[in-house]
């Protein structure tokens, strides 16, 4: 019985480097990649080939774009068909009238390189294109993968790589400010206390501060009324002495919190003075370190950033900045020292408040009402000369009384001068014109008393006025503002620098350790990427989104390898302290024993580092023994949506009618029913399920390159 006959396989020649035609033609089907710009140079090429007896058909993919014409070598005639490809992404496009889809394709020109290295597909694409004017077309495909070559292995793992060290302008999309770090720092610096132990000198002191405040404001209010206008001396008496507690409270309040709040800096920078000395002053005691919870909340939140997308480089140094900003020696107390440092002098303010003050104002504006009322007072029919026994005495006294709150001086002179003047000066010109108003006896006396209740009245309102101006004056309400904002000082230290204190500081180490492990892995990760050659990633051909969630989800496993042990240091209880060497020595044996898993297990089968299954289920869910896409691919016809290898602008030069479509699959694979009609499915031995469509060149735009003899070179 004889043997199966295995057709032979396909030889690649890339005329796009000086080296790529060297070497013996061993195979009967030859694939040729060229540039569309070189290919007149190259005519000695071609002819070479087509003289060879052993090849019976050559395939050239011409890439890039053309000027007029696409000129294929004449010497491929009869032997050998073109394909042209202007590079890039391609186009989707449904092989119609219709104008191509917008963006880019899922398939490239390495997708078409492997379809065409199948000699069962090489061979129909020669046949099918042979029969198009020129021997000419233009690919399009949609092509999905079962497994991976070695090259797109190389290509995918080289990416995640990259991805996972980029800096600068390539990380951006990913390393946009962490969430999931600043949460956990934002959870465990939260305290379990924020105030004050009751009883405490540092709560004695800020109670009795607010309870001055508010007793001076009372008191203050209490001497603006009628009772502070007749108490004389004594009212005011009284507020100064409230004032003057207030300012000493105020006083003690603020040397008291101070100190607090130096030393918590002190304390949390230097150890010193111990925490017993402060919870003796009144701080809360700190909150307790749970190192396990901590440990997995820094765990879950690195794991989460790096399958989230973010790059070692980004996790690192978000970890240090965190880490050294937890870590910092200085509190809130010395950065916001000026928020409270005027309490001083507003508590010296009311201590000696400013003078009351009734010259010029108010009794200026009073002049006019004392004349007024005094005139009227003596032009009185039947009175006489006896009101102003009654209202110039009664100005005097009111004037006396809105003056018993100020000091001795030039002031006062003026203020009773100006009030006996003016009315004595008002009822003298009232008893030159009696009667003026009325005969009526009766009538007169209750005008008197009107006039009595207006100069009352508006001695009340000038009180107010020096009342008003003089509290005012004084800095009580600033006073306040202050001692609210020191109150709030030393609640924010509490809450944000004491409280935490030991989760803070065992935090930042924790950060810290972990930024360092990050960083040895991404420099192992930064030299593999740096060993590769550039022949070994070249290949762009990912067509499979599951292999590369793979990949990454691997590489993630390798860092969070690394990091175990760090983890481990930071759920116990023991000082935590970086060890690069370690990180980096473990990364480089993981590395190892990934490539060597890979190569000798595959990518199917679960690296011992790695504990989740869940990207290889799915991207054994998306292969083409169970996908929808796979069998999507196997029914796709001419007018089918695909990726067009050429530019939107360049689908113009198609004949869309006269295209062919070309089914493959693997021999092993279960193949889905197809429509009637659809082309045999050639069964090859990849591992590659795709469609391939030839769409040939109008005629006008394609043309043979003749050559003479004389110009081969």
């Amino acid at each position: 019985m004889a043997a199966p006959v295995t057709p032979d396989p396909v030889m690649t020649l890339d005329l796009r480097t000086p080296e790529g035609a060297d070497g013996p033609v061993l195979s009967s089907r030859v694939l040729v990649i060229d540039k569309t710009d070189a290919l007149a140079e190259h005519h000695v090429h071609f002819e070479r080939l087509a003289r060879l007896p052993q090849v019976t058909g050559v395939v050239l993919v011409a890439i890039g774009g053309i000027d007029a014409v696409l000129r294929t070598p004449s010497a491929l005639a009869g032997v050998g068909v073109t394909l042209w490809v202007t590079g890039g992404s391609g186009v989707p496009w449904e092989g119609g009238s219709q104008r191509p889809g917008a963006g880019g394709g899922e398939s490239t020109v390495d997708d078409l390189l492997v379809a065409l290295r199948f000699p069962e597909v090489f061979d129909r694409v020669v046949a099918e294109v042979g029969a198009m004017p020129h021997q000419a077309a233009s690919p399009g495909l949609a092509v999905d993968y079962a497994t991976v070559e070695p090259a797109m292995m190389r290509a995918l793992k080289l990416r995640a790589l990259r991805q996972l060290v980029a800096t600068g302008v390539a990380a951006r999309l990913h390393d946009r400010e962490s969430t999931e770090l600043t949460s956990v720092v934002r959870s465990v610096t939260e305290g379990d206390a924020t105030s004050v132990r009751e009883g405490s000198p540092l709560h004695e002191a800020m109670a009795r501060a607010h309870r001055e405040l508010t007793a001076a404001a009372r008191a203050i209010g209490r001497w603006r009324s009628w009772r502070g206008l007749v108490g004389l001396k004594k009212r005011h008496r009284v507020v100064l002495d409230r004032l003057s507690t207030a300012g000493d409270a105020l006083l003690r309040y603020h040397r008291v919190a101070r100190r607090a709040l130096e030393d918590v800096d002190s304390s949390l920078a230097d150890g010193y003075p111990p925490p017993s000395e402060l919870l003796e002053q009144g701080l809360p005691s700190p909150a307790p370190v749970n190192s396990e919870e901590m440990a997995d909340a820094v765990r879950k939140a690195v794991t989460t950033e790096l399958l989230g997308g973010r790059t070692l480089p980004g996790i690192a140094e978000q970890a240090r900045r965190l880490g050294n900003r937890l870590g910092a020696a200085r509190s809130l107390a010395v950065t916001e020292q000026d928020a409270a440092a005027d309490l001083q002098t507003w508590a010296h303010g009311l201590i000696a408040p400013p003078r009351v003050k009734v010259w010029p104002i108010p009794v200026t504006p009073l002049l006019p009402v004392m004349f007024l009322t005094s005139l009227l007072s003596t032009a009185l029919p039947g009175f006489g000369a006896w009101p102003m026994l009654l209202i110039v005495p009664l100005w005097t006294g009111l004037v006396a009384l809105l003056s018993a709150p100020c000091p001795a001086g030039a002031d006062l002179g003026l203020v009773f001068g100006a009030t006996v003047f003016t009315s004595v000066a008002g009822a003298a010109t009232g008893l030159k014109s009696p009667g003026a108003l009325s005969s009526d006896a009766l009538i007169g006396a209750g005008v008197l008393v009107v006039l009595v209740a207006v100069s009352l009245v508006s001695a009340w309102l000038a009180w107010r006025a020096v009342a008003g101006r003089w509290r005012d004056a004084v800095p009580l309400r600033q006073a306040q503002n202050a001692t609210k904002r020191l109150s709030d000082q030393v609640s924010r230290t509490i809450e944000q620098r004491w409280s935490p204190a030991d989760r803070s500081r065992r935090l930042a180490d924790s950060l810290l350790v972990v930024a360092a492990g990050v960083d040895a892995v991404a420099e192992v990760f930064g030299d593999v990427i740096s060993g590769v050659k550039d022949t070994e990633h070249t290949f762009g051909g990912d067509s499979s989104a599951g292999l590369a969630e793979v990949l990454h989800h691997d590489l993630v496993a390798i860092t969070l390898e690394v990091l175990r042990p760090s983890f481990d240091a930071i759920a116990s209880r023991m000082p935590l302290s970086a060890d690069a060497q370690r990180s980096s020595a473990r990364a480089k044996e993981l590395v190892a024993a990934y490539d060597d898993h890979l190569v000798q297990a595959g990518l199917r089968e679960l690296p011992a580092f790695v504990t989740d299954d869940g990207p290889r289920r799915r991207l054994a869910e998306t292969l083409w023994q169970g996908s929808a896409s796979s069998r999507r691919i196997l029914q796709l016809t001419e007018r089918s949506r695909m990726t067009q290898l050429c530019a939107a602008e360049d689908v113009r030069l198609l004949q869309a009618d006269n295209a062919r479509i070309v089914h493959f699959a693997s021999a092993d694979m279960d193949l889905p029913p197809v429509d009637a009609g659809c082309d045999e499915i050639i069964r090859t031995r990849g591992d590659a399920v795709g469609a391939l469509r030839l769409t040939p060149i109008l005629a006008r735009y394609v043309e043979r390159a003749v050559h003479a003899q004389g110009d081969q070179r």
